[in-house]
């Protein structure tokens, strides 16, 4: 038996299995272990193995020999070896957070293994000019500093670059760092292993800011004879006889508002893109090879709504049942149920967040189970036992259940914790998958509106492959939805032509866990469709859509004499939406503009929870819950950006000089001494125009560089155009670097 530190929250990267749909929270605290362990070695429990501070410091100058020299060795502290579910690999963490003229520097790296080698880091120094739009460095210019940096790790490991990645979290605030996202994959043979690749992040001065890899380095890996698979055109045929375009839902997010649209879509048919073995021909289907596909229909749970399991639970009822359900007989281990916090999801459903904690000799886990108030039945619930620190067999646990009886004790489960819903979702299309590390079987039930299934609207349930007991469950909550009707869309034949012309295959090393041995990867050809977009089709308009369910089109390139690299950037950041007739030289209105300028400077995360946009002091007499502009002049004034004192906001109407002016003064939190209006000289020709209660705010935008004066003239009633906007949006998020105001 060996046992290992857990530490499922200590790490945001942990892999998680293929088809793993919902996340499951945990939280570890770890009491005092950090407190003094700069000073002490790294033990790992019954492994024979002592790691010290001064080994990892070692490594760490060896990887980074001429980088952090501004960071001295007792600036860094040291986190417990602990390893993943399933994985007896051993990390060990160095990390440091450093004050610099009243900001940090932070910066942390994980080790693996006897050897440690790096497996990920993240730094986060000051922001500087160089780092934010325009940035210092271009993505060819970044690319050189990945390459360079690739060098320490690429020694016969024949990792690659991915030309033209899709990069999934690039920032979308211009007060944000410029981060450029390199990926590079390992290749066996000349072919890319699916799993092992190598992400590295590069800031706008070229400064490495982030590395992570996917893969543990092991050189005990098996593969596929390349030489023995088959042919690509006929696997081609095969694909091009099968694909078939799906109609579905598709639940699109507006995080500014805290709404979300409803698109009709058109998928590939899911049986077909886990791809074909190269060698066999037989297709890779989660429960391992088949020769052939069948499509599984769409079966509602129950045919007719269940009753609620108790409605109108009061908060003594949700204690009583979090304390039946959570309670264990585990040796060492007591169950603390925590506040029963009776709160609102981000929906507006009045629910019941149960905070409760096992806690054991070295600390504890916990999390938060949630409960409908008004059905009294689960939202969110996490079995997280497994995750305890406590002395465990780690013998490998026989699967009793078949995975027929687990879907079987799935469905009756559903039926008992949330039998409601039931009647809205239905049987799993995909088989559900086995999870090893806690012996569970886990699956999907996903939504069906109006016949039609729902992507991204789902219940997932894992069971205890050993007892059948519910392990997690976790069902979507999206609130009342409007569903398009699916009239006045492209045909099937359409779609599934669209599929069929942009299909194509990537011959890449799968490893999978139902074919071969962990070891060993498999040969796989897997289609793949139009680059730069996911492969879903607006079953309206035809166009591609992209990762996040927006229509893909090409976004037009503007040219102008003063503005074009600020207004392009806007444009392709989705910040600023134009047509073919736009014209940066046209006037902005007041909603245009300020929707422009927050979305640059601030995420627009609206979260009912905290009634984000409903606790305004003050408001405009014609701006209503109801109005789009809502949520954008609601978090304009709580940032000091605007203020009410004229009553109305005018949306429609331009925006001037003046009136920017105060905007942009008011965002840097100056609107006190911009109040002192009577104290600045204003030597402009036409300094008389200014309206005297912004002569302030006026004076301070221009001195600082915000607004441009042009031939000794301020033209403070003339109206703001696009490109004047994209101009001052830019040297605003400059200021508020500089003066360290975040409006997150």
């Amino acid at each position: 038996m060996v046992t290992f530190k857990k530490a499922g929250a200590m790490l945001t990267a942990t892999a998680l299995s293929v088809g793993l749909l919902a996340p499951i929270a945990s939280a570890s605290t770890m009491g005092n272990e950090r407190m003094g362990m700069e000073t002490l070695p790294i033990k790992v429990a019954q492994t024979n193995t002592t790691v010290t501070k001064d080994d990892l410091m070692k490594r760490f100058r060896e990887l980074f020999p001429n980088e952090f020299l501004n960071v001295s060795e007792k600036d860094f502290r040291t986190g417990t070896g602990f390893s993943h579910p399933a994985d007896s690999t051993v990390r060990y963490e160095l990390y440091f957070s450093k004050n610099f003229d009243d900001q940090y520097e932070h910066g942390s790296f994980v080790f693996v293994g006897d050897t440690l080698e790096l497996e990920q880091f993240y730094y986060q120094p000051v922001n500087t000019k160089d780092v934010l739009f325009p940035a210092k460095y271009s993505k060819e210019e970044a690319q050189k500093s990945a390459d360079k940096f690739m060098e320490k790790f690429n020694k016969g490991e024949g990792y690659e670059l991915v030309p033209n990645a899709h990069d999934y979290y690039s920032p979308s605030i211009l007060t944000q760092p410029v981060e450029y996202s390199f990926i590079y994959e390992k290749k066996n043979s000349g072919i890319p292993i699916s799993d092992q690749t190598i992400n590295i992040r590069v800031l706008g001065d070229g400064t490495v800011s982030s590395f992570y890899r996917t893969t543990s380095p092991k050189n005990n890996f098996t593969y596929d004879d390349p030489s023995k698979k088959q042919d690509e055109s006929s696997i081609a045929n095969r694909v091009q006889d099968a694909l078939k375009a799906q109609l579905s839902y598709t639940i699109v997010p507006d995080y500014s508002t805290g709404n979300h649209k409803v698109k009709l879509v058109y998928e590939p048919n899911s049986q077909v893109i886990s791809g074909i073995h190269a060698q066999t021909g037989e297709w890779l289907t989660l429960d391992g090879l088949s020769s052939t596909l069948s499509a599984k229909p769409i079966t509602p749970i129950v045919s007719a709504p269940l009753a609620a399991k108790q409605p109108n639970m009061t908060a003594e009822q949700a204690r009583a049942l979090a304390e039946k359900l959570l309670a264990t007989d585990i040796k060492g281990v007591q169950l603390e149920i925590g506040a029963v916090d009776e709160t609102t999801s981000e929906t507006g459903k009045e629910v019941f967040n149960i905070q409760y904690m096992y806690n054991y000799r070295n600390g504890g886990t916990g999390t938060v189970l949630t409960i409908d108030k008004a059905t009294g039945e689960f939202i969110h619930y996490s079995d997280i036992k497994s995750n305890l620190e406590v002395d465990n067999d780690d013998s490998e646990e026989e699967v009793k259940l078949t995975q027929k009886q687990a879907l079987d004790k799935a469905i009756a489960l559903v039926k008992e914790w949330i039998p409601s819903s039931a009647h809205k979702y239905a049987l799993p299309v995909n088989d559900g998958y086995h999870e090893r590390y806690n012996n569970s079987y886990n699956f999907s039930f996903p939504r069906i509106v109006n016949g039609l299934p729902v992507s991204g609207d789902y219940i997932s349930v894992g069971v205890d492959a050993k007892t059948g007991d519910l392990v997690n469950l976790y069902m979507s909550d999206y609130g009342d939805l409007e569903w398009p009707a699916a009239t006045d869309i492209i045909s099937e034949q359409e779609a599934t032509k669209m599929l069929k012309d942009e299909l194509k295959l990537k011959l890449q090393y799968v490893n999978h866990p139902k074919v071969g041995n962990e070891q060993h990867y498999s040969l796989a050809y897997q289609p793949v469709f139009k680059e730069g977009a996911s492969s879903g089709i607006d079953a309206k308009t035809g166009e591609w859509l992209d990762t996040y369910g927006m229509a893909n089109s090409d976004k037009p390139k503007i040219e102008h004499p003063k503005a074009a690299e600020e207004l392009n950037y806007l444009i392709h950041a989705g910040i600023l939406e134009v047509n073919e007739k736009f014209n940066p030289d046209a006037s902005i209105t007041k909603e245009e503009a300020l929707k422009v300028l927050l979305k640059s400077v601030t995420y627009m995360y609206y979260s009912s929870r905290y009634n984000e946009f409903e606790t305004a002091d003050e408001s405009f007499t014609d701006i209503t819950p109801d109005d789009s502009s809502y949520p954008f002049v609601t978090r304009a004034l709580k940032m000091g950006m605007l203020d009410a004192s004229t009553k109305t906001f005018n949306p429609k109407t331009a925006l001037t000089n003046q009136e920017l002016a105060k905007w942009v003064i008011g965002t840097l939190k100056l609107n006190k001494p911009a109040q002192l209006k009577d104290i600045y000289e204003l030597k402009y020709s036409d300094a008389a125009l200014v309206d005297k209660e912004l002569r302030g705010h006026v004076a301070l935008a221009y001195a600082i560089g915000l607004l441009e004066a042009e031939n000794n003239q301020l033209k403070p009633t003339s109206e703001v155009t696009y490109a004047q906007l994209a101009q001052v949006t830019i040297r605003l998020a400059h200021k508020m670097n500089e003066y360290q105001i975040n409006n997150y």
